[in-house]
């Protein structure tokens, strides 16, 4: 009867969110309620166990071995901070310095004009927010490229690339997600996954380089030859990031942010201290030293939304995830599931949810894989001795091809901004992140963060 309504509980939130009859939000909330008043009707059980159910996975549960597992409130909390910060960052003007002076050092020449795209992207996107970076990179560099007639689809491959590994650091999200689903740190995970980026991050630069030859040959463009864009226009694209949110920027401070930042992001790495501490507290200090007492309310307010709208989806995947585990329902299924899985593919499992979870990142919404088919996966992983952070990492495969989906809606305005049609898009995307996707699959293989057998 358990794994009957865990199946029920999984198809309800996925059917009505892919329906979009509910919000992520509001989704896991009431089709767990729903099924957890179910599960205590036909149990017996009191229905205010739930209420217990719930405060376990938002705060954390205690196995019968003695182990404690965390819940969601951890990766909440800093994805909260992260976003946060890095929006402050953007405001303050971090990184316009070394966006402007590549932006100069291009001089007309298409190939440096497409490698500082490529460079810009991956900083804008560090922010985590898609709209933005596409708002702020076609602004600044598509009147460029009409005048001197290079692809528009490059110019869309350069931003989305990037973006779909920004997506993938701690305060993108998913990372968040799935830590909050596996109950581990979210800095454990990322530390993992860092190999698989870093490596990424260069196939987008060589990809760029490729592009960039390609466009010299087609547009006639020889080095040393007088550009085609001319200084005045180059001077129009700095005026794009330097005028963006200009009065909030703090250029005297610059070397104070950067060490922060820096700072920040080696005690991540580094697993000193938790990603919630670490962003709470660089949080504080950026709009101390930033902003007085009335913009810092200003700014929390301004750049707050954002960080909630995430903040609150993993928030209430903790009261998913608490019914889901706590009345059994979890333990149901994925008995039921390992038991239809031969003993000699048990040990294959991650890598062959690294293949599916692709396909399910292609057609499903973000909140739907990884708190509908994740929770049931991990379980049966972990009967045949895969770890959390080797499932969690299989899971993060099919992010390479994830902005190739219907289900993020602003890849429209991607689509519009660069004038391509959808068909168009897809193909062009396919042709780069495909191999993207084997880079990750390798690299995770070569670390040993995905097991093979």
């Amino acid at each position: 009867m358990l794994t009957l309504l865990g199946y029920v509980l999984i198809a309800a939130f996925l059917l009505l969110v892919i329906k979009q009859k509910l919000s992520p939000f509001t989704g896991l909330i009431v089709v767990s309620l729903a099924v957890g008043v179910q599960v205590c009707l036909l149990t017996g059980a009191p229905l205010s166990i739930i209420i217990g159910w719930i405060k376990e996975g938002l705060f954390y549960s205690q196995g019968s071995d003695g182990k404690i597992a965390l819940g969601t409130v951890n990766p909440t909390v800093m994805i909260l901070f992260a976003v946060l910060y890095f929006s402050l960052m953007m405001n303050v003007g971090l990184f316009d310095p070394l966006c402007t002076y590549l932006i100069r050092k291009a001089n007309g020449d298409p190939l440096k004009i497409i490698l500082v795209t490529a460079f810009t992207s991956a900083v804008v996107t560090l922010d985590g927010d898609g709209t933005t970076t596409i708002l702020i990179i076609t602004t600044a560099f598509l009147p460029l490229y009409k005048q001197m007639g290079m692809k528009l689809s490059n110019l869309a491959m350069l931003i989305i690339l990037p973006c779909g590994l920004g997506n993938c650091l701690p305060w993108g999200g998913p990372l968040a997600r799935a830590a909050a689903v596996l109950n581990v740190e979210v800095n454990t995970l990322f530390v993992a996954i860092l190999p698989i980026l870093g490596i990424s991050f260069i196939y987008v630069f060589v990809m760029a380089y490729l592009m960039g030859i390609g466009e010299r040959k087609r547009l006639g463009f020889v080095a040393g030859e007088k550009a085609i864009v001319t200084p005045e226009q180059i001077a129009q694209m700095v005026t794009v990031i330097e005028d963006h949110d200009k009065a909030l920027k703090r250029p005297r401070l610059f070397l104070f942010n950067l060490a922060l930042t820096v700072a920040m992001l080696v005690i991540l790495i580094a697993g000193w201290a938790s990603g919630a501490v670490v962003f709470m507290i660089g949080t504080a200090l950026a709009l101390t030293v930033n902003y007085t007492a009335v913009e810092q309310r200003e700014r929390i307010t301004a750049n707050g939304g954002d960080a909630v709208a995430v903040a609150s989806i993993i928030l209430a995947a903790g009261c998913f995830l608490g019914i889901f585990n706590g009345s059994g329902m979890a333990n149901a299924v994925a008995v039921h599931i390992a038991g239809l899985i031969p003993e000699s593919m048990g040990s294959h499992t991650a890598l062959m949810f690294a293949f599916l979870g692709a396909l399910a990142c292609y057609a499903l919404p973000v909140d739907a894989y990884y708190f509908g088919i994740l929770p049931v996966v991990a379980p049966i992983a972990y009967s045949f001795g895969i770890t959390p952070t080797e499932i969690g990492v299989a899971s993060f495969m099919g992010q390479a091809l994830r902005y190739a989906s219907p289900t993020v809606a602003w890849l429209f305005l991607l689509m519009n901004r660069t004038e391509m049609s959808f068909g168009a898009y897809q193909r062009e995307f396919f042709k780069w992140s495909l191999p993207m996707f084997g880079i990750f699959l390798v690299t995770a293989i070569v670390t040993g963060e995905l097991p093979i057998g």
